[in-house]
C-alpha cells in the first residue's frame, strides 16, 4: 500500500511539475514575442483600454474592414495594401485579438461595434464608411450598418455569417470550452507548431506572406488573451442574431456587394445551407448583387483576395461618381 502511495505521489508531483513548467513556457513566449514583434499599427484608447488600428492610403471615401472568427488585421494583408493605393483603408483588430487589449465588455456584436465606432471618432477617421466584413466580421459590420446608418455607404460582405448561421451552429461543451482554455495556457498550442505536419498545415495560408508577417501573424494566435477573446465570441452567438433580427431594413438602398466562396464548406453538415444563406444576405439591400468566387473556399481574402480588391474600388467608384467627385 505504502508503494502505491509514493508511486502516486510521484505522478502527481510530475504532473505538477508540467504544469508549471508549461504555465511559464506560455509566459515567458509570449512576453518574448510582444518584445520582438510591437504594434505595426496605431494603438487607439477608447476608455481605458486600447484598440489596435492599421490606417494606410489617402482619400475618401473610407473602407473599415473586420476579420473573421479567430483572425486579425495580418490577415487582410494581402488586401490592405492594394486598396491602399486608390482609396485610404482602415483595420483593426477586435478586443483581445492580437495586439489590441482585452475588453471589460462581454463579447457580443452590439458592445464590438460599439468599440469599433468609438475607435474610429477617436482616431479622427471620418465617415460614411464603406464597411468591409469577412465571415463573423461580415455579421459584425451588418450591425454597424443598422446602428449608424448615416455613417455607412455601402458594405461589402466577404463569405459574410448572417442570422441564419449561428441558429444551426452546435454551441462548444463547457468540458471542450475548459479543455481549449488550458491548452493555451500551458503553452500546448504553441508547443505544436514544432510538429512538422501541423506546422505545414498550419502555415499553408501563411506561406503567401513574407517571412516577417508569418512571425507577426504566429506571435498573435498562440496567446492566452487571443484563446479567450475566441471563446467568448462564440458565447454570444444566439444573442448577436437577436440582435441583429431587431434591425430592420438594414441596408434599404445602399450598394451591398456579397462576395461568396464558390468551393463549399465540406468540414460541418451544420452548414450545408451556407450558399443558400449567401444569396439571401443580397435581399438586405434593394441594390444587393452577389459575386460568386470560384476558386476560392470560406478564406477569399487569401485564394482571392483581387476579387475583394476589385469590389471595393467598384464601390469606391460608384460613390464617387454619384458625389460628383
Amino acid at each position: 500500500m505504502s508503494l502505491l502511495i509514493t508511486i502516486l505521489k510521484y505522478i502527481g508531483l510530475t504532473i505538477l511539475a508540467l504544469i508549471i513548467i508549461g504555465l511559464l513556457y506560455q509566459y515567458i513566449a509570449t512576453k518574448l514575442d510582444e518584445k520582438a514583434y510591437p504594434p505595426i499599427g496605431k494603438m487607439i484608447d477608447i476608455g481605458g483600454y486600447k484598440l489596435h488600428m492599421i490606417d494606410s492610403g489617402t482619400g475618401g471615401p473610407t473602407v473599415v474592414m473586420d476579420a473573421g472568427g479567430g483572425c486579425t488585421t495580418l490577415d487582410w494583408s494581402l488586401v490592405q495594401s492594394k486598396i491602399a493605393k486608390f482609396t485610404r483603408v482602415v483595420s483593426y483588430d477586435r478586443a483581445g485579438h492580437a495586439w489590441s487589449d482585452a475588453s471589460p465588455l462581454q463579447r457580443t456584436s452590439e458592445n464590438i461595434i460599439s468599440e469599433l465606432h468609438t475607435m474610429l471618432h477617436n482616431s479622427g477617421v471620418p465617415a460614411p464608411y464603406i464597411l468591409v466584413g469577412h465571415s463573423f466580421g461580415g455579421f459584425n459590420m451588418q450591425l454597424f450598418a443598422g446602428k449608424y446608418p448615416n455613417e455607412v455607404a455601402g458594405v461589402i460582405l466577404v463569405d459574410s455569417s448572417s442570422e441564419e448561421t449561428y441558429q444551426k451552429v452546435t454551441k462548444p461543451s463547457n468540458f471542450s470550452i475548459a479543455l481549449l482554455k488550458t491548452s493555451f495556457y500551458l503553452g500546448i498550442p504553441r508547443l505544436m507548431q514544432y510538429v512538422p505536419s501541423i506546422k505545414r498545415t498550419n502555415n499553408e495560408r501563411i506561406t503567401k506572406y513574407p517571412l516577417n508577417i508569418q512571425k507577426q501573424y504566429f506571435s498573435q494566435v498562440f496567446t492566452t488573451k487571443y484563446a479567450n477573446a475566441c471563446i467568448q465570441e462564440g458565447l454570444f452567438m444566439e444573442q448577436n442574431c437577436n440582435q441583429l433580427k431587431l434591425v430592420k431594413n438594414l441596408l434599404k438602398n445602399k450598394p451591398l456587394i456579397v462576395i461568396s466562396a464558390g468551393k463549399p464548406m465540406i468540414f460541418m453538415d451544420e452548414l450545408k445551407d451556407w450558399p443558400t444563406w449567401q444569396s439571401n444576405l443580397v435581399n438586405k439591400s434593394s441594390r444587393g448583387k452577389q459575386i460568386i468566387a470560384q476558386h476560392s473556399g470560406h478564406m477569399i481574402n487569401y485564394d482571392q483576395p483581387e476579387i475583394i480588391v476589385d469590389a471595393v474600388r467598384e464601390m469606391v467608384d460608384e460613390l464617387k461618381s454619384r458625389n460628383g467627385n
